[in-house]
């Protein structure tokens, strides 16, 4: 076989779209995966998503299980992009006629990343871009874009708005930012954008929706259903399950009360129904990770059929898998060693109508003789010193705490995405822990504009592993005992740090993984020109 074989689209009369995080564009973000979680491990491997030849095996599995379009989490902060390689390589791949994809502007930047004069040339991007593109999805001919949070786009034209000497009520701000998007478009020459707010997840706030609406937007939809299975069944809870820990029979029986509630006919701002794929974000949060147990085919089966139900008893035309591939966060159904195709087939075969001569065999790369797609496994450099005049040295950005690395005047910059999380980790080639005693780091911390979340008790932090004692354990902990800090200058100006390791009796034996985590902050900048362990 010469290449894949040709995508059989398979008929719903409910369309199906579904959430894509293009959140693997290195072999790190898999690592993590890998070290907590291997049996997950995809079909196409820990693939390279910049590969076309892998997005047209998505595009196949996808549309051959009635998934007809994809909404990807797209990041755009002040004309710096992130996390668009997926896009990329779709243009490149042979099946794209397939499949649409759309946007979720993940806009959770920081204060003032929004502007008059940043909204015009997002949306000439758009333009030039997407739009006038066959691919991309629209909605009665408009092109969809979807907006992660709207008030974050009316607080800053508020107070641009402000700074001019005008006041904009509540609402108006992002109504002002809409307007201009659909000003651009008629200039263009194109209908104005089909608009679509995101809820925080799993939330249904009428007064937040009515606010939307009021502003000019179309529908309103939410990213995943997770925590509320446990509020909304506590009679599907066994007696040991917590609201951070429960079984996802609290999903299979919360979800449909939760349609009922926020998706229902008749009702005045009803969201777009979602049919949540559960939830393990112990590959990013560890021992704080909220965990929904128990997964099982059967039990989404059971999920995809109720969706089915409700869809068709409310006159609902199309419904969101909410996501098909946050790895990361343990919310998937994309094909993996876990469950095979069982979760693809649960939804076509809820959705589907299954034609004369059956669906569609679940073909895999080795079927016919292709892949496999794995990156290679993470070089472990042996290094103690760094210096970032041309690259980033082996480091890499510890997912959901960086958002991303560039190399900016002879200095490692990233922006910090926040949480409780690392911003960057290295796996090395291990070293004695007694021929250093000292962390040295020249950093620059610049903090979000006035907001008020700089206490003046935030520290810098450095976390290490050994080959005696991993940075994970088997009860998925991040052995956070292994780690030394010291205070942090927020100032935006240079600053030499020097964290004692050795003060740490920990520390001894072969190191082998180094987690450096700067101001836990969302929002903040960080420069680094080098790093040095020293005797």
């Amino acid at each position: 076989m010469s290449y894949i074989p040709e995508p059989q689209p398979q008929h719903s009369d409910i369309e199906i779209s579904a959430f894509y995080y293009p959140g693997t564009e290195q072999m790190a973000e898999w690592d993590q995966v890998e070290q907590t979680l291997p049996g997950i491990k995809p079909l196409l491997g820990w693939y390279d998503e910049s590969n076309p030849e892998v997005i047209d095996w998505q595009i196949k599995w996808a549309v051959e299980h009635g998934i007809s379009s994809f909404c990807l989490d797209w990041y755009w902060n002040k004309g710096d992009q992130r996390l668009d390689h997926w896009i990329k390589s779709f243009y490149k791949a042979r099946f794209r006629k397939y499949l649409k994809w759309y946007m979720m502007w993940a806009n959770h930047n920081e204060i003032g990343a929004h502007s008059a004069e940043d909204q015009i040339n997002v949306t000439r991007f758009w333009i030039d871009n997407y739009f006038r593109t066959p691919e991309y999805y629209t909605i009665d001919g408009r092109p969809v874009v979807v907006v992660w949070d709207f008030k974050n786009l009316d607080r800053d034209f508020r107070l641009e708005a402000k700074a001019n000497g005008e006041e904009l009520a509540e609402g108006e701000g992002v109504k002002r930012a809409l307007e201009l998007s659909n000003l651009e478009m008629r200039k263009a020459g194109l209908p104005d954008i089909y608009f679509i707010s995101m809820c925080l997840a799993g939330n249904y706030e009428p007064e937040r929706i009515k606010a939307a609406r009021k502003a000019g937007f179309e529908e309103f939809m939410v990213y995943n259903y997770v925590s509320h299975g446990f509020r909304m069944a506590p009679e599907a809870a066994k007696p040991e399950d917590t609201q951070l820990h429960f079984n996802f029979d609290c999903i299979v029986a919360g979800t449909p009360k939760w349609w009922e509630n926020t998706s229902a006919k008749g009702m005045e701002n009803p969201l777009i129904p979602i049919l949540p794929t559960g939830w393990n974000s112990q590959p990013r949060s560890f021992e704080n990770a909220l965990v929904i147990y128990d997964r099982t085919p059967e039990k989404y089966r059971k999920l995809c059929q109720s969706c089915r139900e409700f869809c068709e008893k409310n006159d609902r035309k199309r419904i969101l898998i909410a996501p098909l591939n946050e790895w990361q966060e343990g919310s998937y159904i994309e094909p993996n060693e876990e469950f095979g195709f069982e979760m693809y087939n649960a939804v076509r075969d809820a959705f589907c109508t299954e034609p004369e001569g059956g669906f569609p065999p679940d073909l895999l790369p080795k079927d016919v003789g292709l892949g496999p797609y794995d990156f290679p496994p993470m070089e472990r450099p042996a290094k103690t010193s760094w210096e970032f005049s041309k690259d980033v040295q082996g480091w890499y950005r510890q997912p959901f705490g960086t958002a991303y690395l560039r190399i900016i005047d002879g200095a490692l910059h990233f922006f910090r995405s926040g949480g409780d999380h690392a911003a960057l980790r290295t796996r090395l080639e291990p070293f004695p822990a007694k021929n250093f005693s000292k962390f040295r780091v020249m950093m620059k911390v610049t903090p979000p504009p006035g907001d008020g979340t700089v206490t003046g008790k935030e520290v810098v932090r450095l976390y290490f592993g050994t080959t005696e004692r991993p940075l994970f354990s088997k009860e998925m902990c991040i052995c956070r005992e292994g780690a030394v800090s010291v205070p942090a200058v927020m100032d935006s100006e240079w600053h030499e740090y020097t964290l004692d390791v050795a003060s740490n009796p920990l520390w001894n034996g072969m190191i082998n993984e180094l987690w450096f985590d700067p101001p836990q902050v969302h929002s903040t900048y960080v420069d680094i020109r080098w790093m040095k362990l020293e005797q």
